[in-house]
C-alpha cells in the first residue's frame, strides 16, 4: 500500500534497491539530527557545519526541480548539470551532507553516532557509483564532464 502511494507520485520508476538506500540514508540523517544538538558548539565546528550546509544548498539550487531526486536514477525529464558548483564536484549535496554529519559526530561523539555516519558514508558511496553508471548511460556528455571534475572531494576523489 505504501509502495503504491509513492509510485503514483513519482514521475518515473525507481528500483527497490534505491528505495532501501534512501530509507537507510534518511534514517541515518534522522538519527544524527535527533541524537544530539544540530548546532555545533565550537566556532571552527560551526563554521565547517555552515560550509557543509552552503555546499549542499548550492548543489540543490543549481539543479532544476525536474532534475532533483533523492534517488540515484536520473529523472526522465531531467538534465545533466555541469556548471556552477557542479563544475568542481559531481555530488555537492552528498559532500555537504557528509561534512555536516562528520562535524556533528565529532562535536557530539558517540559510538552509535559514528556508526550512523559510517553507514551514511557507505550508502552515499553506493548511490554515487550507481548514479554515475546511469548518468553515463543517459547523457553522452557525462564522460567528458567526469574527466574534468571530482566525485566528492576536490583533488582527492
Amino acid at each position: 500500500m505504501l509502495g503504491d502511494f509513492f509510485r503514483k507520485r513519482l514521475p518515473y520508476r525507481v528500483s527497490a534497491q534505491s528505495w532501501v538506500w534512501v530509507l537507510i540514508q534518511f534514517s541515518c540523517l534522522a538519527f544524527l539530527s535527533f541524537s544530539a544538538p544540530l548546532i555545533c558548539l565550537s566556532i571552527p565546528s560551526l563554521m565547517t557545519e555552515m560550509a557543509g550546509i552552503l555546499l549542499a544548498i548550492s548543489g540543490l539550487f543549481r539543479l532544476s526541480w525536474t532534475s532533483f531526486s533523492v534517488f540515484p536514477e536520473p529523472r526522465p525529464d531531467g538534465r545533466l548539470e555541469t556548471s556552477g558548483i557542479y563544475s568542481l564536484i559531481r555530488h555537492p549535496m552528498y559532500a555537504g551532507l557528509l561534512i555536516i554529519g562528520t562535524v556533528l559526530v565529532f562535536d557530539f561523539p558517540g559510538i552509535f553516532r559514528f556508526t550512523a555516519l559510517f553507514i551514511l558514508a557507505g550508502i552515499l558511496i553506493l548511490k554515487i557509483r550507481k548514479e554515475e553508471k546511469w548518468l553515463a548511460e543517459r547523457y553522452p556528455e557525462f564522460g567528458k564532464w567526469k574527466t574534468r571534475t571530482f566525485r566528492l572531494i576536490p583533488f582527492i576523489w
